[in-house]
């Protein structure tokens, strides 16, 4: 006999070695988590490097960003283009034309308060940074530009109105009445994507013409 065919094969080992995810990314991730659990203020390059783990300290940061204000400000339109690509994908519901448009907005905004509720810590990260001293006009600039996509959309569905001021009124008014459930305040409810939702019509109603 072949002393080969004696031989026991060796299993092949079919699991695959773990993604390692960039010190970049884990920074970002980090901030994330620090700042929907501590604020703004309670947020430091300890504390992110110390969420971020796998032996990332504080001066990591600095390899990739210029400092804490700039890794919060990058973070924060990072997040903000996750949240624009959400929304764009739910936006085709608005051009339903079967459907009174109070029902389209209807749809579009329950559908959206699922999925920011869902996110909380990212959504808590987003509005706490949206409203915080470091806010300054060039991140409030790169902000509009994030959401310019569906700004045009929006104009190509109601041609001839103001829509941009109440495309960013909305977003407002999103963030504001799904704070309280992302940050832990009040429970999830829907009452409360309800209220929300009548705050908006408020604003479609004032701006649209009938």
């Amino acid at each position: 006999m072949d002393g080969k065919l004696g031989k026991k094969r060796k299993r092949r080992n079919y699991n695959q070695p773990p993604v390692k995810i960039p010190q970049d990314v884990l920074l970002q991730d980090a901030v994330v988590q620090v700042v929907a659990r501590s604020g703004i203020e309670g947020t430091s390059t300890r504390s992110i490097a110390a969420e971020a783990a796998h032996g990332i300290t504080d001066k990591v940061i600095y390899r990739y960003f210029e400092g804490k204000e700039d890794l919060m400000r990058k973070t924060f339109l990072r997040e903000t283009g996750v949240c624009m690509k959400e929304a764009e994908s739910r936006f085709s519901v608005l051009w339903e034309d079967n459907l009174p448009l109070a029902q389209r907005l209807r749809f579009l905004w329950h559908s959206l308060w699922t999925w920011t509720t869902a996110h909380s810590k990212e959504c808590t990260f987003i509005i706490r940074y949206y409203y915080c001293s470091s806010f300054d006009a060039q991140a409030y600039a790169e902000y509009r530009a994030v959401w310019a996509p569906l700004v045009d959309r929006l104009k190509e569905l109601v041609p001839g109105e103001e829509t941009e001021p109440l495309f960013f009124m909305a977003l407002e008014t999103l963030a504001s009445a799904a704070y309280p459930v992302c940050s832990g305040r009040t429970p999830d409810s829907a009452s409360a994507s309800e209220y929300g939702f009548r705050r908006l019509m408020g604003l479609v109603n004032e701006f649209i013409k009938k």
